[in-house]
């Protein structure tokens, strides 16, 4: 019998290791052997040495030594970066298995699971920094573009077809706007019930921790036609004894407690319960195959991570998970990024099929979990905040639950049965505790009870995150927890785990600086494999490293989770997905000269920048922003149900850029009423002197929340002014 509650484990750094020599004495014999050959040779060697291989290009300060690397022990020495400033190799000849230095200050994947025998491969290139690799490989020049400049400008992704800048996340004014928050505890009170879990069966028992009377209301899914996911019911409350064991059919609940002399209600509190699938288990499936747990959190940035959750970033880097540094979201909000990893659709596509505006459209959608659920895996979905989620926001949602474990109805009651405290517009919390943790709590015991088996399961916030960039600071140390109890409790050992997001911040402050551009494109996104996944497929962690500052899309996460249905199938045979056919597996090497289009992001979504700025005084600048406001209202006047939006006016030209030698550009303006701000690409026609845009991609910049409620229809949301 447990208590459910986080513990936290040791990381790989907190554990014994073994002793290895001290450096100092590998520099030495580094130094050494620069010394030695700069003493033989006083220019660079132009002929292929060492069986023809490419000579490797070491920089240190202002001298230049060109040498052939003789073994992978020297190999090591040159992935030191406290050794040298800056390294910079084409093509060598060695072992495929990376050394512990190069693991422990490269990779940071703790994996050295790569075979060893003799191939040839171009080597890493290191940003001494950033404390990343660039690796080029046979697709590639000889001489791949540097991901940080001699001037200081750094990238993400650097190639020929995609400059992908990475700005300074502690940049100063940045932190001018940055607000540093604590957890915040919602109520401080002692507890007076907990939840006792038993691992050997699977079962719950109500444990009193003083003297007091209690009972609790079952919670229902109870919504009908329409309503179906909207609404729930509570039962009777139901007296309890001591240790009360929880019934199987009871998924979620409220408890309501009173001390003596039991008048008054003195403590409310909610609960989710995982059970055991009843249903009979299937045949054992004559190939292993992972779990796979997607663990998300809204409008966050691979550069607002790195700021706000500091310790959950270097947990990130210290563990086994490979990061994708170039995924660039491919939609505007959340429904077109999720529906491009769930389904592989666009957003046009997925409507279509899909119909989320119509009951039980949702429901016959091929949302991955049922390619899993068929596979025999038990699959779970759960995502705070009701009202805003993501297949109920304006939609019908499900007709029938989607998934064997459904948070819905949990999140519908707490958000009304309990006291909800807001922070940044959003209800931070229900309750004693934050919405947030109802769901990522709702994570652990569906993990914990079916770690035995394979399971699917998807966990999404929204509430700590959405309307303020710096509130993801207060559960950066709970984060921490949560993945350290996952690997606590062994659910690490047999599951990919995804931990990501959708977008960076969309509207604000932080979208309204230079860097916002960036930021709104680049969600944040780092996968962990499992060792036996590690020590199996070798290659595909040689891939995900190759893939690490590869431009990447939503459409290769649906891919890659197809891919894991089918681990041993032939990558030419490997399903693709069918909002971007050209998308595939990041367990695959992805081509290092990728364009947004061959990842199946618009150009309007695309962070690969190459702009020149156009003076806003020149007439196209003002004809194009005319026509680009008279294009939303356009939009906005031909949706029925948006009839009391006002008619926007251009108000000013912040920028006009054209991007590279196209007729693409991007403007930035703003519009009365309500001092609107747009940013937009559009397609100008010299000839004709017009504009054409896809108006639903324009992006909003300022918070419009609340300003466009006499509006019922979804995309005219933030053009409307009411």
């Amino acid at each position: 019998m447990t208590t459910i509650k986080y513990q936290l484990i040791p990381t790989d750094d907190e554990l014994p290791r073994e002793e290895k020599p001290l450096k100092w004495i590998v520099k030495i014999c580094f130094l050494s052997v620069v010394l030695l050959i700069l003493a033989l040779y006083n220019r660079s060697l132009s002929g292929n040495l060492l069986d023809k291989t490419t000579p490797s290009e070491v920089s240190m300060d202002t001298s230049t030594v060109k040498t052939p690397l003789v073994s992978s022990s020297l190999s090591n020495i040159l992935y030191d970066t406290s050794t040298l400033s800056t390294i910079k190799v084409t093509k060598i000849t060695k072992r495929s298995t990376l050394s512990a230095a190069t693991e422990t200050n490269n990779w940071n994947t703790g994996s050295t699971d790569i075979p060893t025998e003799e191939i040839t491969e171009t080597q890493p290139e290191v940003s001494t920094e950033r404390n990343i690799i660039h690796v080029a490989n046979e697709s590639t020049p000889e001489t791949p573009y540097a991901l940080e400049t001699e001037s200081g400008v750094k990238y993400f992704v650097n190639s020929p077809q995609c400059q992908m800048r990475y700005p300074d996340p502690f940049a100063s004014n940045i932190l001018k706007i940055y607000k540093k928050h604590s957890y915040i505890v919602c109520d401080k009170s002692r507890d007076m019930i907990t939840v006792n879990f038993n691992e050997t069966d699977s079962t719950y028992r109500l444990h009193m921790l003083e003297k007091c009377e209690c009972c609790y209301k079952q919670i229902l899914r109870a919504g009908v036609s329409t309503m179906a996911d909207h609404q729930y019911k509570l039962r009777p409350c139901v007296k309890f004894q001591q240790d009360f064991l929880v019934p199987t059919n009871v998924t979620a609940m409220i408890t309501y407690c009173r001390r003596p002399p039991y008048k008054k209600l003195s403590q409310t509190n909610a609960f989710s319960f995982v059970h055991p699938r009843k249903e009979p288990p299937r045949a054992p499936n004559p190939d292993k195959m992972p779990s796979v747990l997607l663990w998300g959190i809204d409008s966050i940035s691979r550069m607002t991570l790195e700021m706000t959750m500091p310790q959950m970033f270097k947990y990130l880097s210290a563990q086994h998970w490979f990061e994708l540094e170039g995924y660039n979201k491919m939609g505007d909000n959340t429904f077109p990024n999720l529906m491009a990893v769930l389904t592989g659709f666009n957003k046009t596509f997925a409507k279509a099929q899909c119909r989320p505006d119509k009951v039980g459209g949702l429901d016959a959608c091929p949302l991955i979990w049922k390619d899993f659920k068929a596979r025999g895996y038990t699959t779970a979905f759960a995502e705070d905040w009701s009202g805003y989620s993501t297949f109920d926001y304006l939609s019908k949602g499900f007709f029938r639950p989607p998934t064997d474990v459904y948070g819905r109805p949990l999140i519908l009651a707490a958000e009304k049965e309990l006291k909800m405290t807001h922070e940044s517009g959003l209800p931070y919390c229900l309750g004693r505790k934050p919405s947030a943790e109802y769901i990522y709590d709702l994570g652990l015991q569906f993990t914990m009870v079916n770690r035995n088996s394979t399971f699917f399961g998807m966990f999404w916030t929204n509430t700590f995150s959405h309307n303020d960039f710096s509130m993801s600071s207060a559960m950066d140390a709970r984060m921490v927890k949560y993945m350290r109890t996952l690997d606590k409790n062994g659910i690490m050992d047999n599951t990919i785990i995804v931990f990501f997001s959708d977008h960076g911040s969309r509207f604000g402050p932080l979208r309204k600086l230079d860097s916002g551009f960036v930021e709104e494109r680049l969600p944040f996104i780092f996968i962990r494999v499992p060792l036996w996944i590690r020590e199996k497929y070798p290659q595909f962690l040689h891939n995900l490293k190759l893939n690490r500052n590869r431009l990447t899309s939503p459409y290769d996460i649906h891919a890659t989770l197809r891919h894991l249905l089918e681990l041993n199938t032939p990558p030419e045979q490997l399903p693709r997905p069918e909002g971007c056919p050209t998308c595939h597996s990041v367990f695959l090497e992805v081509d290092w000269s990728r364009n947004c289009s061959q990842a199946g992001i618009e150009e309007h979504w695309c962070a690969c920048e190459k702009f020149s700025t156009l003076s806003t005084m020149d007439a196209r600048a003002k004809i194009m922003s005319t026509q680009l406001v008279e294009a939303i209202n356009g939009f906005v006047a031909g949706k029925e149900g948006a009839e009391g939006c006002q008619q926007l006016k251009l108000d000013e030209i912040s920028s006009v850029k054209q991007r590279g030698d196209t007729n693409l550009y991007k403007i930035h303006i703003s519009a009365q009423p309500g001092n609107a701000t747009f940013e937009a690409t559009v397609q100008w026609d010299e000839s004709a002197q017009r504009i054409s845009i896809r108006v639903p991609s324009i992006s909003r910049l300022d918070t419009y929340f609340g300003l466009s409620e006499c509006s019922s229809v979804k995309e005219t949301k933030k053009f409307c002014i009411c």
